[in-house]
């Protein structure tokens, strides 16, 4: 028992992995194939999480030598304060890539799904990140270009802080792939819905602790069948990444991660890889 907590809440929380993923994405130019995206998610600056190990976390996100940098909400825990959001933002100031970033139910201090969001909050973590060159992106869609070629990129409101508005958002374009960041997954469906081609969602921390053939015995969505990973939903993709901070440490069987995601074509052979 003395070796499993210490595994648990010692070793687990900040043992960090990458997880590597091809996607294959309907509609993709080909001169996006190869297309990286490192996603960061619920970095929870000020629950105790070491900002030397978040630190590594960004430098591990830079090794992978991304286009972008997905980042997908929860900077500050419960709110922070104007130290914790600067600290956050200077964690983030290292990330050489272009980063495009969405607000978590964290970062509006909103625990609960019937919460009410503090605008302060919001205010402080929103400028913080916006200024060290961070893109945070609230119901609008921004548009990548190789040459003629064209990606979408959209940046939704979270659900807990009632901002999520994806009929404000042209998502839906039937020469380019959009690529939707939403904090929370139970808004896939609904932007799957919309038009959205890929979605990179955080949140949930894959639970944190995951019962071996049971599977997390708690999680903050009302569709837990999206608590980590990789989902098809019937054309549109989502994925659900597992966060590198913590709301306590404790992690059992579900390592903190930095997710890399390369983007191809749909007729692309990775044989050749």
């Amino acid at each position: 028992m003395g070796g499993g907590g210490l595994y648990a809440f010692g070793i687990e929380p900040v043992w960090l992995r990458k997880v590597e993923l091809d996607v294959r994405l309907k509609g993709l130019d080909p001169a996006f194939d190869g297309f990286t995206i490192a996603q960061l998610s619920d970095l929870h600056v000020g629950a105790g999480v070491p900002l030397d190990y978040l630190n590594e976390a960004a430098a591990l996100a830079n090794a992978a030598r991304p286009d972008v940098v997905a980042l997908t909400g929860d900077y500050v825990h419960q709110g922070g304060d104007a130290a914790g959001a600067a600290e956050a933002a200077a964690i983030l100031k290292t990330i050489e890539a272009p980063a495009y970033a969405v607000l978590g139910n964290h970062d509006g201090a909103v625990y609960s799904s019937d919460g009410r969001p503090d605008g302060g909050a919001v205010t402080r973590v929103r400028d913080a990140l916006e200024g060290v060159g961070v893109s945070v992106l609230v119901n609008e869609r921004v548009t990548l270009r190789r040459g003629d070629a064209r990606l979408h990129v959209a940046g939704l409101g979270d659900l807990w802080l009632g901002a999520f508005r994806p009929r404000t958002v042209p998502l839906r374009d039937p020469e380019a792939p959009t690529i939707a960041l939403s904090h929370n997954p139970d808004t896939a469906k609904d932007l799957a819905g919309h038009g959205a081609d890929l979605i990179l969602s955080g949140h949930t921390h894959g639970g944190q602790v995951s019962i071996p053939f049971l599977g997390p015995p708690i999680l903050p969505v009302r569709h837990r069948e999206f608590a980590a990973g990789h989902f098809d939903l019937g054309g549109p993709q989502l994925y659900v990444n597992r966060g590198v901070g913590w709301l306590r440490r404790v992690r059992l069987f579900v390592r903190p991660e930095v997710t890399v995601l390369r983007l191809y074509c749909a007729r692309h052979d990775f044989s050749d890889k």
